[in-house]
C-alpha cells in the first residue's frame, strides 16, 4: 500500500482557487518541490483496520465515512476516492512520510486516529474560513495581532498542524499561523518529513 499512517497528502488543485492558492504561497527559497506549494493537505490514520484520509475542507460531496453524509469541515475519506477526485480535474497529490527517526510507534499510531476520528471528525468540526484567509497572508502571519487558534473550527493545515505538534513532531505554536505550503515547508526544513512520490494517475 502506497499511504502508511502520519503520511500527509499534499493536493494540487487545478482549478483556480487551487492554483491561486498555490502561487499566493509560492516561495524562491522552499525546498525544491514545495516553491510551488499545495493548495491542501490531508493526513492519513486507521479507521477500522483500513487507511483513512482525513482532512477539513469545504470542496468534497462525498459522504464522510465515519458521519455517512457531506460535510464542510473535518471529514473521512477512502485515499483512493479522494487522490483520484484531484487526478481525474488533472491535479495531482504529492505523498510525505515521517522521515525514520520520527515514525510512529503502535501507541502513536493509535493516538493519531482517536484524535483525527474522535476529537475531529465524529464531534463534525467545522471549517475555518476566516483562519484559511489569515494564513495565506505573509507578514500579518507572524504579528502579535494574528488571532490564537480556535481549534473547533479548522481550515487543512490548521487541523494537521495541530495534530503534528500534539503528536510532538511539530515545535508548539499557533496552528492557524500553517498554510498548507508553509506547513510542510516546515516540516520538511526540520527533518520531520520527506518527499515520497507524487501521484498523477487513477489508483
Amino acid at each position: 500500500m502506497m499511504f502508511q499512517p502520519g503520511d500527509i497528502a499534499a493536493c494540487y488543485g487545478a482549478d483556480w482557487t487551487g492554483r491561486l492558492i498555490s502561487l499566493g504561497t509560492a516561495s524562491l527559497f522552499a525546498p525544491p518541490k514545495l516553491r510551488i506549494g499545495p493548495s491542501h493537505v490531508a493526513i492519513l490514520c486507521e479507521l477500522k483496520g483500513d487507511l483513512t484520509w482525513v482532512e477539513s475542507t469545504t470542496l468534497c460531496e462525498a459522504p464522510c465515512l465515519v458521519r455517512g453524509e457531506s460535510v464542510a469541515g473535518a471529514q473521512a475519506h477512502r485515499p483512493r476516492d479522494r487522490v483520484n477526485d484531484y487526478v481525474r480535474s488533472n491535479g495531482k497529490v504529492d505523498v510525505y512520510r515521517l522521515t525514520s527517526i520520527n515514525a510512529l510507534s503502535n501507541p502513536e499510531s493509535l493516538l493519531l486516529s482517536a484524535i483525527l476520528i474522535n476529537h475531529f471528525v465524529r464531534p463534525g468540526k467545522h471549517y475555518d474560513m476566516h483562519g484559511a484567509i489569515l494564513s495565506g497572508t505573509r507578514t500579518f502571519q507572524l504579528s502579535r495581532l494574528f488571532p490564537g487558534a480556535n481549534l473547533d473550527e479548522l481550515f487543512c493545515s490548521e487541523l494537521v498542524a495541530a495534530v503534528a505538534m500534539r503528536l510532538n513532531r511539530m515545535n508548539h505554536s499557533n496552528p492557524t499561523r500553517f498554510n498548507p505550503a508553509r506547513l510542510l515547508r516546515q516540516l520538511v526544513r526540520s527533518g520531520k518529513y520527506h518527499f515520497l512520490r507524487s501521484i498523477e494517475g487513477e489508483l
